[in-house]
C-alpha cells in the first residue's frame, strides 16, 4: 500500500505560496485571462488577437516584412502569412514588393486599416487598463524574472 501521508506532504510542499509550482499554476491563469481580455477588446473591431498583434505593429510603424511581423506575432512565418491573408480578406492590409530586398514583400496599411487605429484600443490601453496595479518599476522586475524564467524553461528543454 503507498505511503499517502507522504505523497499528500508532497503535495502540500509544492504547492506552497512562492513555490515554482504556484508560480506556473499562475501563469496559466494569468494568460487564460489575459487571453480573455484580449478577446473581448478585439472582438469589439472584428479582429482575433493575433491578426491585432499584427496591425498594432504596422500602426506603430507601417511597411514591415512578414518574417518582422512573425517575430513580433511569436508565430511562423506560415502562420503570420496566413493572418495577413485574412486582414488582406478584410481590405485591412496589402503587400507590395520589398525595394531593399526583392525576395521579401512589405505589408502595408490600407486607408481602412489606418482608420481602424482610432477605434480600437491600443495594446498599451489594455495592459494599462487591466495591469493598473503594477507601477512601472514593478512591471520591469517582473518583466526581468519571466525572462529569466523563459530562459532557463528554454535551456531545461533543449538538453532534454
Amino acid at each position: 500500500m503507498p505511503d499517502t501521508t507522504s505523497l499528500e506532504q508532497s503535495q502540500e510542499t509544492d504547492y506552497r505560496p512562492g513555490t515554482l509550482p504556484e508560480v506556473f499554476r499562475l501563469t496559466e491563469r494569468l494568460a487564460r485571462r489575459l487571453r480573455a481580455i484580449q478577446r473581448r477588446t478585439v472582438d469589439a473591431v472584428g479582429l482575433t488577437p493575433p491578426q491585432y498583434v499584427v496591425l498594432d505593429a504596422l500602426w506603430e510603424r507601417d511597411g514591415r516584412p512578414l518574417k518582422d511581423l512573425a517575430a513580433i506575432a511569436h508565430c511562423t512565418r506560415p502562420t503570420v502569412t496566413g493572418l495577413v491573408d485574412a486582414l488582406e480578406r478584410k481590405r485591412l492590409v496589402t503587400r507590395r514588393p520589398n525595394p531593399d530586398d526583392r525576395r521579401s514583400l512589405l505589408v502595408t496599411l490600407t486607408e481602412e486599416g489606418r482608420a481602424l487605429r482610432g477605434s480600437a484600443p491600443t495594446v498599451a490601453d489594455i495592459y494599462r487598463g487591466c495591469c493598473s496595479g503594477l507601477n512601472p518599476a514593478e512591471t520591469r522586475r517582473l518583466a526581468a524574472l519571466m525572462k529569466k524564467l523563459d530562459s532557463s524553461l528554454a535551456t531545461w528543454e533543449v538538453a532534454r
